[in-house]
C-alpha cells in the first residue's frame, strides 16, 4: 500500500512539473522541459512495470492469502504503466507540436507569424493539458488501489495448554 502511495505521489509531482506555454516560455525552454519530462516518465514507467512485475513473482511464489493482495497490487501497477503510456504518448506528440512552433518562430517575425505561432501554440497546450490529465488520472488511480487494499489478515498463533493429566495434578 504504502508503495502505491509512493508511486502516486511521484506521478502527481511529475504532472506538476510539466513545462507551461505561456508567453514567459519560449519554445526552446519548452523543448528542454519536455526532455525532462519525457525522461521522467520513461523513468516511472521501467519502475512501475518492475514493481508490477515483483508483485507478480510474489503472488506466485506465494499460495495463500498473500497472492491475492500480490495480484491486485501487480494490476493495479499494470493500469498505472498503461496510463503512464498515455502520458508519455501525449509528451511526445507535444515535442512534435514545439519543433513546429520552433520552425515557425524563425525570422522573419511578421503579424502573419504571431498568429501562426498562436495557432501552432494551441496543440502544444492541448497535449501538455491531456499528458498532466492522465499523469493525475494514473496518481489517483494507485492512491485508490492502495485504499483498497488491506494488508492480509493472518490468524494469529493460539497458545494450546494441554491440560495436566488428573494422576499429576493430585502428587
Amino acid at each position: 500500500m504504502a508503495q502505491l502511495r509512493g508511486l502516486a505521489e511521484h506521478i502527481h509531482l511529475t504532472a506538476d512539473d510539466l513545462p507551461l506555454t505561456g508567453p514567459v516560455h519560449t519554445v526552446s525552454d519548452s523543448l528542454d522541459e519536455l526532455e525532462d519530462r519525457v525522461r521522467d516518465i520513461a523513468g516511472l514507467i521501467v519502475h512501475v512495470t518492475g514493481a508490477a512485475a515483483a508483485a507478480d513473482r510474489e503472488a506466485r511464489s506465494h499460495p495463500g492469502v498473500r497472492d491475492d493482495a500480490a495480484r491486485r497490487r501487480a494490476t493495479a501497477l499494470t493500469h498505472a504503466v498503461g496510463t503512464l503510456g498515455r502520458a508519455l504518448a501525449d509528451l511526445a506528440e507535444a515535442v512534435t507540436q514545439a519543433g513546429v512552433l520552433r520552425r515557425a518562430a524563425a525570422p522573419p517575425s511578421s503579424l502573419l507569424l504571431a498568429g501562426a505561432l498562436d495557432t501552432s501554440l494551441s496543440p502544444l497546450r492541448t497535449r501538455l493539458d491531456s499528458a498532466r490529465q492522465h499523469l493525475h488520472q494514473a496518481g489517483r488511480q494507485l492512491q485508490h488501489d492502495a485504499a483498497q487494499l488491506r494488508p492480509p489478515i493472518t490468524p494469529r498463533p493460539t497458545r494450546v495448554t494441554a491440560a495436566a493429566p488428573e494422576a499429576t495434578r493430585r502428587r
